[in-house]
C-alpha cells in the first residue's frame, strides 16, 4: 500500500463527525505536500450502499482533513450525485465495503501504485 493511501485510509478512519451532507458522491480536490512531493488530489468516493450516509460523510471529511495534517489546506469536497466519469481508474469495494475510488489526476506511477493498493485491499480495479 503507497504512503498517500495509508494517509487516506487512517485520516478516513478516524475522522470526527461531521454534518450530514446529500450525495452519494464526494469529489475531493486540492494539493498538498508529502515528503517533499506535491500531491494533486483529484479523487472521488461513491457510496454504492456500503454505508449509512453519516459514516460516508466522515469519510469524505477525514479524505479532505488528511491534507491538513501534511500542513495544507483541507481538500475541496463536492458532494453529487455520482463520481464523475471517465475517471483515469475505479477501485470498487474500497475499504472492504460496497465504496469506489474513482481517480483522475494521477501520473502513471501513481496510478500504478493506486491499483496495487486496492488489489491488496481486496478491491477490485478497473481502467478509465
Amino acid at each position: 500500500m503507497s504512503l498517500r493511501h495509508i494517509v487516506i485510509l487512517a485520516a478516513a478512519l478516524a475522522a470526527p463527525w461531521a454534518a450530514h451532507a446529500n450525495g452519494k458522491a464526494c469529489l475531493l480536490e486540492g494539493n498538498f505536500t508529502l515528503m517533499g512531493q506535491k500531491i494533486v488530489m483529484k479523487d472521488c468516493l461513491q457510496n454504492n450502499g456500503g454505508q449509512p450516509q453519516a459514516q460516508f460523510v466522515q469519510n469524505c471529511q477525514g479524505l479532505s482533513q488528511a491534507a491538513v495534517s501534511m500542513g495544507g489546506p483541507p481538500a475541496k469536497i463536492t458532494y453529487l450525485a455520482a463520481c464523475p466519469v471517465p475517471a483515469l481508474g475505479v477501485c470498487d469495494k474500497l475499504f472492504g465495503v460496497a465504496l469506489s475510488g474513482h481517480y483522475y489526476a494521477q501520473d502513471a506511477q501513481a496510478l500504478k501504485d493506486t491499483e496495487a493498493s486496492c488489489k491488496a485491499g481486496g478491491g477490485t480495479w478497473k481502467k478509465g
